[in-house]
């Protein structure tokens, strides 16, 4: 009989186990660590008219983006916080410290060169209800080749 208990015993303790709904709080957004393959940094020069060359850089790490431009006409140079990112669509949502939310896609990866998009977004919500712009968008800026 003892036997018997146990076993019965065992199996009550894996239903109960197994039948529980799951009420643990889903993880937020802002906490999911998937890790960004593409870390380094990325440049590309561009003309902002007729002899104004510029260069804009990403300088990718797992926990932030830092955007820089240099040039005649334009300057920038700020870090973006990551909120999140995922990896299905390579999709980066940052914050500045002044509480300026981007949204930042990247495709065509290879060893030395990758496709990005960037736009502003009011917060991650906003963000996460983006579809990934066509390839031949124009708008913000469009898609742009960064080399490492």
């Amino acid at each position: 009989m003892t036997a018997l208990r146990v076993s019965l015993v065992a199996a009550i303790l894996v239903w109960v186990a197994c039948s529980k709904e799951d009420d643990s709080p889903l993880q937020p957004l802002q906490n999911q660590r998937e890790e960004i393959p593409y870390t380094g940094t990325w440049q590309r020069q561009f003309e902002a008219g007729p002899g104004n060359v510029h260069t804009a850089g990403y300088w990718i790490y797992q926990d932030s983006i830092r955007y820089t431009l240099t040039g005649p006409v334009g300057n920038a140079d700020y870090a973006m916080k990551r909120d999140t990112f995922l990896s299905e669509n390579n999709r980066f949502i940052g914050h500045t410290t002044a509480n300026q939310y981007y949204l930042i896609f990247v495709k065509n990866v290879t060893n030395d060169s990758l496709s990005l998009y960037k736009q502003t977004v009011s917060n991650v919500a906003e963000g996460m209800t983006i579809a990934v712009p066509d390839d031949a968008t124009t708008a913000n800026h469009g898609w742009n080749t960064y080399h490492k």
